[in-house]
C-alpha cells in the first residue's frame, strides 16, 4: 500500500499540472454525420458556455469532480439537454452529440435530459445509422475492451467480417482480394507481394479512432470492391493534453519459458530491422547470367568456388534460448493548443513496440485419391516477431478551415524457424528438414489533407494528397533438406534439390490525390446536396529475387561423404572446392518484374431528401484503369502485360425512415475487382512453409460485380441497434487461386485463374442492446451479436460440348456463416469494465482442388474462439490494469481435404491437410495517463 501511494505521489508531482478546471471536449454532428458549426453550448443554472467550430468541435472548461447539465442548441435543430456530466483526472473528458434536424415550422423544441453515457454510446452508432452507404463499425472504446493487439484481430468483431491468418479481412465470406482499404482519407494498395490484400496487422489497435466497413458502394468511394471497403481512421485532434504510457506482458500457454530454437539473431533484429548480415554478399555478381558465364572454363569454376565462400555458413547454426513472454510497450502524447489568432493546433505522437516468441507444432499429411497416406510430416515452429509502429498527426483548425498532416509508419520483422520431420511413403524416405523464413516489412503513409467551408450556406471543399511506401524483403530464406531410406538407421544425406537460399526485395510506391466539392441547395423545402469530385492513384512496383542451391563443383572429383556432414557444417568455406560444393544460381528470368498502374476516377452524386422519411443518394463513378508489367520468359524474350479499361459504375442508396428510430435501406451498384501485380506476373515460387507453389497468370481479366442489398434497421435508443438484411452479388470473371492440373500429389502448384461467373446470396442479423430492459440493476451490461449466412456457387469455363460447367462449391475463400457475440460490462463509477467475446467462422474454402484428378478441395474447419478481458482503473483513475485471456479454449486450426459431397467436416471420411494449436495467451497490462493540463 505504501509503495502504491509513493508511486502515485511521484506521478502527480512529476507530471500532473492539471488545475481545478478541466476541459470537456467533443464534437456535434447532425443526422447526416455532418459537423454542425455555431452550436451554442450552455451550462444550465450557471454562467459560462462556448460554441462549436467549423468541424463541430467544442471545448468547455468545467470544475473537476462536479456534476453539470449542458444544453446544446442551434438554429434549425432540436435542442438537447444532457445531464450527469463530470470531468476530472482519469475520466473520459469527451462528449459527442448528435442533433436532430427540427421538423418544419417547429422551433424552440428541447428534448428531455439524457445521461452522458447515453449520449456517448449514441454517437458511436450515429455513423452507421446515418451513413450514405450500408455499413458496420467499431469505435475506439469498444476496441479498448478487446484483447486484440492489431487492426486485423479487431476486424473480426465487425458484423459480416472474419480474419484469415490474423491479418487478411474477409467480408461477407468473400476472400481478401474482393475488399479494399482506406486509411484516413487515402486508399491503400495491397501490402502483400503474393496476393491482392491489405495486411491489417501492421496497424496497432491502440492507434485507431474508429473502423467503418462500407458494405455498399457510393460514387465518392473507390469502385474496386465487392465484399467491403474498410475505412480506418487513426487518432486526430486530442480531447485533452496527456501523456499515456502502457506496458503489458503476455504468457502463451505453449510458449512462455519453453525452449526456443532459432538461428543466431543479429544486433538489430529486436528493433525490427535486419542489419544487413543476411544480405546477398558484397562482391557477388549482380545478375545470374554474370555468375553462370564463369562456369564455361576451369578458371571460371574456381572463381565461382571463391564467390561461393562469400556466403556465410554461420546462419545455419541453431541457437537455443528461452521463449520470453510477449512484450508490448506504448507511449502516446497528445496536445491541443490555442494559437494567438484564435485557431487550434492539435498534435498526437505515438510509439508502439511489440516483441513475441511463439511455439507450436503443425501436423501435415498428403494422401492418394484412395486415401492411402502418402506423406506425413510434423513441424516444430518457432516464430519470432517484432512490430514497431509510429504515428504523428498534426491538425490545425481555424474558423472554417482545417488542415491535417498525418503520418503512419510500421516496421515488422518475422522469423519462423522450423524443423520438419516425417516420412514419404511415396519416395520411401525419412525426412529431416530445416528452414528459416525471415520477412521484413516497412510501411509508411503520409497524407496532407484539408477541409474548407467556402460559403455561409455550407459549400465545402475537401482535398487530400498522399504518398505511401511499402517494402518487403526476404534476406537469405534458407532451407536444408536431408533424406534417408525409410525406416532405416542409415545416416541422413543432404538433398541438393530442396536445400536452397532465396533472396528477394519488393518496393512499392503509391502516389495519390483526391478532392471533392459539396454544394448544398434547396429543392422545395428540403435541403439537398450535390457532390462532385475526382481521384488518382499511381503505383510503381519493383520486384527482384535470386535463388541458389549447392551443387558439386566437379562431378568427377566430388567427395560424396561431404553430403553426410551436419546441416550446420556442410556449407562451411572449407567445403567449397573441386572436391566439394559451389553455388548454383538457378534464378529464372521471370523471377523479377517491374510494374506500374494508374487509376483515375471522377464522380457526381446527389444526396436528395424528400420530406423527413425519404432519402436517395445516387450517382455515377467513372474509372480509367491502366496497368503495365514487364518481365522476361524462360527464353529471355521480353514479356509485356498491358491493359487499359474504362468502367462506368453507377450506384444508389435509398433510405425510408418511417420514424427517427427505424429505417429500411435499399442499395444497388456495379463494382469491379482488378488483378494485382503479383497475380499477372509469370512468376512461380514454391513456399516450403505451406508446401505448395503459387504461379501468376498474365491472361487474367478483371472481375465485374453487380451488388444488391436490403436492410431493416431499428435503433431503440442511444447505443442500441437491431438490424436484419439480405444481399445478392453476381460476378463475371471472378478471380480465384486454383490448383494447376500439372500438379503431382506431393508437389502441388496453384495459380490465379478466372472462373466464368459466380453468385453469392446472404443474410445478416445484428443486435446491440443494453440489459436494463430486464432490470435496472443490469444497466451496466450490454450485449451484442451478429450472424451472417452466405451461399454461393461458381460456374467454370469448359472446353467440352456444354460450354460451361457449374461447380457445386463456393467461391474460393467463401465461408457459409459467421458468428460474433459478446457481453460487456461498464460500472457506473467507470472503475471496472470487462468483456466476454465469442467468434466462429463456418467451413471456409481455402484452396480449390481438382477432384477428378485426385486433388480434393481444401477447407478450413470451424473453430470456436472465446476471449475474456477485465480492466480496473487505479491510481485515482489515471491508470488502468487490464487482464486478458485470448483464445481461452484453444481449439485447433484444422484444414482438411473435403472427400465427400458435404462441405462440413466429416470425421472418418475427410482427411487432414494440416493442423495446429496456437495456444491461449494470458496478458497483464498497465496504462497510465499523465494529465498535462490544457492551455486556455
Amino acid at each position: 500500500m505504501r509503495l502504491r501511494l509513493q508511486l502515485a505521489a511521484l506521478f502527480i508531482v512529476l507530471f500532473s499540472v492539471a488545475n481545478a478546471q478541466t476541459k470537456l471536449t467533443g464534437k456535434v454532428v447532425n443526422g447526416k454525420n455532418e459537423p454542425v458549426a455555431g452550436v451554442s453550448i450552455k451550462i444550465v443554472g450557471a454562467q459560462g458556455g462556448t460554441t462549436s467550430d467549423v468541424e463541430g468541435r467544442y471545448s468547455l472548461s468545467l470544475t473537476a469532480n462536479k456534476k453539470y447539465e449542458l444544453e446544446f442548441s442551434a438554429i434549425g435543430y432540436v435542442s438537447k439537454l444532457v445531464n450527469d456530466i463530470e470531468v476530472g483526472a482519469g475520466l473520459d473528458n469527451e462528449l459527442n452529440i448528435v442533433l436532430e434536424i427540427a421538423a418544419k415550422n417547429i422551433e424552440g423544441v428541447v428534448v428531455k435530459a439524457t445521461s452522458r453515457r447515453q449520449e456517448n454510446t449514441a454517437a458511436l452508432l450515429s455513423f452507421q445509422k446515418n451513413n450514405i452507404a450500408l455499413s458496420s463499425g467499431l469505435a475506439s472504446d469498444f476496441i479498448r475492451r478487446t484483447p486484440d493487439k492489431n487492426t486485423g484481430e479487431v476486424l473480426k468483431r465487425v458484423s459480416g467480417a472474419s480474419i484469415q491468418d490474423n491479418r487478411f479481412v474477409i467480408i461477407r465470406g468473400l476472400s481478401d482480394r474482393y475488399n479494399a482499404a482506406i486509411i484516413n482519407n487515402a486508399q491503400f494498395p495491397s501490402t502483400e507481394p503474393d496476393k491482392k490484400a491489405f495486411s491489417f496487422d501492421v496497424i496497432p489497435s491502440a492507434l485507431i479512432d474508429n473502423i467503418i466497413i462500407n458494405k455498399t458502394a457510393s460514387p465518392d468511394l473507390t469502385g474496386e470492391f465487392a465484399g467491403g471497403l474498410v475505412q480506418i481512421n487513426t487518432k486526430d485532434v486530442p480531447t485533452k493534453n496527456f501523456l499515456s504510457v502502457g506496458v503489458s506482458f503476455g504468457f502463451n500457454t505453449q510458449s512462455a519459458f519453453k525452449d526456443f530454437i532459432s538461428n543466431e539473431r543479429n544486433s538489430t533484429d529486436w528493433m525490427g530491422f535486419d542489419n544487413g548480415d543476411r544480405a546477398l554478399p558484397k562482391g557477388f555478381p549482380k545478375t545470374a547470367q554474370a555468375y553462370r558465364s564463369l562456369g564455361a572454363s576451369t578458371a571460371g569454376v574456381q572463381q565461382q568456388i571463391e564467390l561461393s565462400k562469400l556466403f556465410s555458413n554461420t546462419g545455419y547454426a541453431e541457437k537455443k534460448s528461452t521463449a520470453l513472454p510477449t512484450q508490448s510497450y506504448s507511449l502516446t502524447w497528445g496536445n491541443s493548443a490555442r494559437t494567438k489568432n484564435g485557431g487550434t493546433f492539435g498534435t498526437i505522437l505515438s510509439l508502439q513496440y511489440r516483441n513475441s516468441m511463439l511455439k507450436y507444432n503443425v501436423a501435415r499429411e498428403l494422401h492418394q485419391d484412395d486415401g492411402e497416406l502418402l506423406v506425413q510430416l510434423n513441424d516444430e515452429q518457432n516464430k519470432y516477431s517484432v512490430n514497431v509502429g509510429a504515428l504523428a498527426n498534426f491538425t490545425y483548425v481555424k474558423g472554417r478551415h482545417k488542415i491535417s498532416f498525418k503520418n503512419l509508419f510500421n516496421q515488422l520483422l518475422e522469423d519462423n524457424y522450423y524443423t520438419r520431420r516425417g516420412v514419404s511413403n511415396d519416395r520411401l524416405q525419412d525426412i529431416e528438414f530445416r528452414s528459416s523464413v525471415l520477412n521484413q516489412r516497412s510501411l509508411y503513409s503520409g497524407q496532407l489533407e484539408g477541409e474548407h467551408q467556402l460559403t455561409n450556406n455550407g459549400i465545402r471543399l475537401r482535398w487530400n494528397g498522399n504518398f505511401a511506401y511499402n517494402s518487403k524483403s526476404q534476406p537469405d530464406l534458407r532451407t536444408s533438406a536431408y533424406f534417408r531410406s525409410k525406416g532405416t538407421t542409415d545416416p541422413f544425406e543432404q538433398n541438393d534439390d530442396d536445400t536452397r537460399r532465396f533472396f528477394s526485395e519488393l518496393k512499392d510506391f503509391s502516389y495519390g490525390a483526391n478532392g471533392s466539392l459539396s454544394i448544398p441547395f434547396t429543392l422545395g423545402s428540403d435541403k439537398q446536396t450535390l457532390k462532385v469530385g475526382g481521384s488518382t492513384l499511381i503505383r510503381v512496383r519493383d520486384f527482384k529475387s535470386r535463388i541458389f542451391r549447392y551443387e558439386p563443383a566437379n562431378a568427377s572429383q566430388f567427395d560424396a561423404s561431404k553430403n553426410l556432414l551436419p546441416y550446420d557444417q556442410i556449407f562451411a568455406a572449407e567445403n567449397m572446392g573441386m572436391d566439394g560444393f559451389k553455388i548454383l544460381d538457378f534464378t529464372n528470368n521471370q523471377d523479377k518484374y517491374f510494374a506500374a498502374s494508374a487509376n483515375n476516377g471522377m464522380y457526381g452524386m446527389f444526396d436528395n431528401k424528400f420530406g423527413d422519411m425519404f432519402r436517395l443518394v445516387w450517382g455515377v463513378r467513372v474509372e480509367n484503369f491502366q496497368q503495365f508489367l514487364t518481365t522476361k520468359d524462360v527464353s529471355a524474350k521480353r514479356v509485356v502485360v498491358e491493359t487499359e479499361k474504362w468502367d462506368v459504375l453507377p450506384s444508389f442508396n435509398f433510405t425510408f425512415s418511417p420514424t427517427t428510430k427505424q429505417s429500411i435501406r435499399l442499395s444497388g451498384s456495379r463494382t469491379v475487382a482488378r488483378p494485382e501485380f503479383r497475380e499477372i506476373a509469370p512468376f512461380s515460387f514454391f513456399d516450403y512453409e505451406v508446401n505448395y507453389a503459387v504461379n501468376g497468370n498474365p491472361d487474367l481479366k478483371r472481375s465485374a460485380i453487380l451488388n444488391g442489398d436490403i436492410r431493416y434497421e431499428w435503433y431503440p435508443k442511444g447505443g442500441e441497434a437491431i438490424t436484419i438484411g439480405g444481399f445478392y452479388k453476381h460476378f463475371d470473371d471472378p478471380i480465384e487461386l486454383r490448383l494447376n492440373p500439372s500438379s503431382v500429389l506431393d508437389r502441388r502448384n496453384y495459380e490465379y485463374a478466372n472462373a466464368n461467373s459466380a453468385y453469392t446470396v446472404g443474410a445478416e442479423f445484428e443486435v446491440r442492446k443494453g440489459l436494463d430492459f430486464i432490470s435496472q440493476h443490469l444497466d451496466a451490461f450490454n450485449i451484442f451479436a451478429n450472424l451472417t449466412y452466405i451461399y454461393s456457387k461458381v460456374t467454370l469455363a469448359s472446353t467440352g460440348a456444354t460450354g460451361t460447367t457449374t461447380s457445386n462449391r463456393p467461391l474460393q475463400g467463401q465461408s457459409p456463416y459467421l458468428v460474433n457475440a459478446g457481453l460487456q460490462y461498464n460500472s457506473k463509477n467507470t472503475i471496472w469494465n470487462g468483456s466476454l467475446l465469442y467468434n466462429r467462422v463456418g467451413q471456409r474454402l481455402a484452396l480449390v482442388g481438382i477432384n477428378d484428378l485426385g486433388f480434393p478441395d481444401i477447407y478450413e474447419r470451424p473453430r470456436n474462439q472465446v476471449d475474456f478481458q477485465l480492466a480496473k482503473k487505479v491510481f485515482n483513475k489515471k491508470g488502468e490494469v487490464k487482464i486478458t485471456w485470448a483464445d481461452l479454449l484453444n481449439p485447433a486450426f484444422y484444414f482438411y481435404e473435403n472427400v465427400d459431397k458435404k462441405k462440413a467436416f466429416s470425421d472418418g471420411t475427410d482427411r487432414l491437410f494440416n493442423s495446429y494449436k496456437p495456444g491461449s495467451t494470458i496478458t497483464v497490462g498497465l496504462t497510465y495517463d499523465f494529465n498535462l493540463g490544457s492551455k486556455k
